[in-house]
């Protein structure tokens, strides 16, 4: 019996020595936990016109499995310890140093639709060299998200020509340091700030409502995916604004209905609005006069969504912006041409 388990044993030894040289240099995969948090910007870039006072750059963490398994894309899942994220601004062009264009610097996290780190005194020891444009600020544990707040000088590059060169700043990061917690992040990625020029088509532009023609052309154009623009009549109105933005366009109808909202505590009387948003698909941004292409999916009631597109050029000329649309959703069409002023 002792020479038959000898036996067995050697072939038992013998089999798992075949197969250490089998699976030798084979790399098993990390388990979904194992991998590290990954610090990363919320979004790829922002931009203001040229007296913008402020940008706003949002720090979060790399989504990771949901193990609810109710969000297929994953969820955020807050760190475990606190860390500090080491940043640079790079890359300036046309405001001169740092120092003549940041004015100041802050950063903080929401507590709630109300309350901020800010307004609680919790201080996040954010710092900006600028003359390096090294910074760093601390990613708290069980936070989702930070903001840094860099303040700008509003008149450094305020001027009434068209500007022929980029303005503006990146931003990336450099490292994360931290205690036990896997925590890394990716230098490759950058976040990017454009100072956008107001003498082209960024910016703000309204449409004179008491001008029935341009009226009736503009409510029927954009009536095509919001019934209740179309039923609108001059004297709901109290005025309309049109916003081009960094990556997207924004129409806001302003009614003169008004409604008693309470937020945060305070109660104020506010008109009521009409939004319409839309990312561009194309845009001239460097001519006065171009094409323009802007889309946006809208939720149906039964949870589906449906795709707009506006698509057409446009001509400025002086404080005049003369643009002319296409319209499509859900098989129908409108089309029409209308004029904005600064």
């Amino acid at each position: 019996m002792k020479f038959i388990s000898i036996i067995s044993l050697g072939l038992m030894l013998l089999l798992i020595s075949g197969c250490d040289r089998l699976n030798d240099g084979v790399i098993y995969p990390l388990d979904l936990e194992d991998y590290p948090q990954v610090v990363l910007f919320d979004d790829e870039g922002d931009g203001d016109v040229e007296d913008g006072d402020k940008v706003e750059i949002v720090l979060t963490l790399l989504n990771r499995n949901d193990p609810s398994g109710e969000e297929i894309a994953g969820t955020t899942v807050p760190l475990a310890q606190d860390v500090t994220v080491t940043f640079q601004i790079v890359d300036e062009e046309g405001i001169g140093s740092l120092a003549d264009y940041i004015l100041d610097w802050a950063a903080y996290y929401e507590i709630d639709d109300c309350t901020t780190s800010d307004d609680e005194g919790i201080d996040l020891a954010l710092t900006l060299d600028l003359v390096t444009g090294v910074g760093s600020v601390i990613f708290p544990k069980d936070v989702e998200e930070v903001i840094i707040e860099l303040e700008l000088k509003d008149d450094l590059l305020t001027d009434d020509v068209v500007n022929d060169d980029s303005r503006g700043f990146k931003i990336i990061l450099a490292e994360v340091t931290t205690g036990s917690e896997s925590v890394a992040v990716n230098p490759d990625l950058e976040f990017e700030y454009k100072v956008l020029d107001d003498e082209l088509i960024f910016g703000k532009w309204a449409l004179d409502v008491s001008d029935s023609a341009q009226f009736s052309t503009f409510t029927a154009l954009f009536g095509l995916i919001d019934e209740e623009i179309v039923s609108l009549s001059a004297d709901d109105v109290d005025e309309i604004e049109v916003e081009f933005k960094y990556n997207e366009v924004s129409i806001v109808i302003v009614l003169k209905e008004e409604e008693t909202v309470e937020e945060c505590g305070e109660v104020e009387t506010v008109n009521l609005e009409i939004e319409v948003e839309g990312e561009y698909e194309e845009l001239t941004g460097d001519a006065l006069e171009g094409e323009i292409e802007f889309a946006e999916a809208i939720e149906q009631n039964d949870g589906s969504e449906i795709e707009f597109v506006y698509s057409g050029s446009f001509l400025i000329t002086g404080n005049q912006l003369e643009i002319s649309l296409e319209g499509e959703f859900d098989d129908n069409t409108a089309e029409g041409s209308f004029i904005l002023t600064r």
